[in-house]
C-alpha cells in the first residue's frame, strides 16, 4: 500500500484539509469550520484530526499509511519547535505549540509553518513555480504577505520572522500606520487596503477627474473598483495603479538581489487585476533591478488559488522528509 500525506490549512473561518500521495498529487480535499472557542488550540486541532481520520478511512487507507502531517497556521511560527506566537484570527493570544498538541493524536512526524510560507511552497511544488528551487511568492490581498523558497527550502530566519515581506518600509514619508504598529510598510501602500489609502490620500491633491468619485465620497472604494476603472481609461485610477505597481516592483527588485528567485509568483485577490497591474510591475522591475539579478527571473501569476495552502502543507512533509531522505 502506498503512503499518504495529510495536510491542513487553518484559516479564521474554515480549515482546508487534504490527503496527498507521495508525489504530492491530491487525492481528496474538503473543509471544516474553524473552532475558535478554545484559545489553547487543542479543540481546533482535535477537530482537524478527527476529520482527517474519517476521510483517511473513507479512502481505504489507515493512519499507519500516513507519512506525516503538515499544518499551515495564520500566525508567526517557530518552525524548529512548532510554536505559534499568537494568531489573531484564531483568538490565540498566547503561544500555542501546535506540533506538541498534534503529536498527541498521531504516531508520525508533524510539521507546522506560517500559512504564507506553505502557500509559497505549494506554488513551488505544483503551481507557477514548479520545477524551480528558488521561488518567491507574494500574496496581494487585504494585507501583503509571502514566502521565500531558497535552494528548495523555506526561509525562516533565526526566530521565524524571515520573509515577513509585507513589512519592508517603502513609504519613506510613513503616511499610513501598519497593523504591525509601525508606519510606511509596503502593506500600507500595495495591498487592497493600500490602494484605498492611496486613493484617499491623492484624490484631494490632484486635478484628475474620476469615475469613482461617488465611491470616494461614500467611502466605498475598493481595489477592484480602482483597477476596473483603470482598465476603462480612468486617468486617476491609472495613476494609482502605477503607484501600486511601482511599490511591488521595488519589493520584487529587493528580493531579486537578495535571494535571486527564478520565479516571483503573485497571488491573492489583487493578482487577478490582470495585465494593467502585472505589466506595470514587470516594466518597473526591469527598469530598476540589477541586470544580472533579473536575468532569467519571471514574474508570474499564481496558479493554485485556494489550494496553495494545503498543497504547501503537504509539501512540508515532501520537502523535509521525502526529499531530505533522498526518496524524491
Amino acid at each position: 500500500m502506498k503512503k499518504i500525506i495529510l495536510a491542513a490549512d487553518i484559516g479564521g473561518t474554515t480549515c482546508k484539509l487534504g490527503i496527498f500521495d507521495e508525489n504530492l498529487e491530491r487525492l481528496s480535499k474538503w473543509s471544516i469550520d474553524t473552532d475558535t472557542s478554545d484559545s489553547t488550540g487543542y479543540q481546533l486541532l482535535k477537530n482537524i484530526h478527527d476529520s482527517l481520520v474519517e476521510h483517511v478511512e473513507k479512502s481505504n487507507y489507515t493512519m499507519s499509511d500516513v507519512l506525516g502531517v503538515g499544518i499551515g497556521v495564520p500566525g508567526p511560527v517557530n518552525f524548529a519547535t512548532g510554536e505559534v506566537y499568537g494568531a489573531v484570527n484564531l483568538y490565540w493570544k498566547e503561544v500555542v505549540n501546535v506540533r506538541n498538541i498534534y503529536e498527541q493524536f498521531v504516531d508520525c512526524p508533524v510539521f507546522v509553518d506560517n500559512d504564507a510560507n506553505v502557500a509559497a511552497l505549494g506554488e513551488k511544488h505544483k503551481g507557477a513555480g514548479q520545477g524551480a528551487d528558488d521561488v518567491v511568492a507574494i500574496t496581494l490581498g487585504t494585507g501583503l504577505g509571502g514566502g521565500i523558497i531558497s535552494n528548495g527550502e523555506i526561509v525562516h530566519g533565526h526566530n521565524g520572522s524571515g520573509a515577513e515581506i509585507g513589512h519592508f518600509r517603502v513609504d519613506q514619508d510613513q503616511r499610513f500606520k501598519c497593523n504591525c504598529g509601525k508606519s510606511g510598510c509596503i502593506e500600507t501602500v500595495a495591498s487592497a487596503t493600500g490602494v484605498v489609502n492611496l486613493v484617499n490620500f491623492y484624490y484631494p491633491k490632484l486635478t484628475f477627474k474620476s469615475s469613482i468619485l461617488h465611491l470616494i465620497k461614500e467611502n466605498k472604494v475598493t481595489a477592484k473598483a480602482v483597477f476596473d476603472a483603470a482598465k476603462a481609461g480612468d486617468q486617476f485610477c491609472i495613476f494609482i495603479t502605477e503607484r501600486v505597481a511601482n511599490y511591488i516592483a521595488y519589493l520584487c527588485s529587493i528580493l531579486s538581489v537578495t535571494s535571486n528567485p527564478k520565479y516571483i509568483v503573485l497571488g491573492g485577490g489583487m493578482s487577478t487585476a490582470g495585465l494593467i497591474l502585472i505589466e506595470n510591475i514587470k516594466t518597473e522591475y526591469r527598469n530598476i533591478t540589477f541586470s544580472p539579478a533579473q536575468e532569467g527571473t519571471e514574474i508570474v501569476q499564481a496558479e493554485l488559488g485556494n489550494d496553495a495552502g494545503i498543497t504547501g502543507a503537504a509539501g512540508l512533509i515532501y520537502t523535509y522528509i521525502l526529499e531530505k531522505d533522498g526518496v524524491k
